[in-house]
């Protein structure tokens, strides 16, 4: 899922909000993929090699997510995204995005190609 997933879906409920007064929608990409078959499915679209490598979630706490000086409260919200993803609680997929906007979510690869200059050095 992607950015404009996520705003289409906010453009949806506030041009009409009352079909969606008490619900609840759960965001999430068109499939539930590992970190190695995202790094394939970049790859794919970039046209060059793209790899994983595992690195141990509290090395990377300390080492490289803690070396950006980011503000306590978010470092704690990515932290704790982290030990979530690293504890697979979000490995499912929902409809959501397709509930409130009548099409399916985006992928990784599409994200990738829509933004390439993102992902150049």
């Amino acid at each position: 899922m992607e950015a404009d997933d996520v705003a289409a879906v906010v453009e949806e409920i506030l041009a009409d909000p009352a079909p969606h007064i008490g619900r609840i929608y759960e965001l999430t990409g068109p499939r539930s993929d590992d970190i190695a078959a995202m790094a394939a499915e970049v790859s794919a679209a970039l046209g060059r090699p793209v790899s994983y490598t595992d690195v141990p979630l509290q090395e990377w706490l300390d080492n490289d997510l803690g070396s950006l000086g980011l503000p306590d409260h978010v470092f704690q919200h990515i932290s704790t995204m982290a030990r979530l993803h690293a504890e697979n609680r979000y490995d499912r997929t929902a409809d959501g995005v397709e509930q409130v906007t009548g099409r399916p979510p985006s992928g990784v690869a599409d994200f990738v190609r829509k933004n390439a200059g993102l992902f150049t050095g």
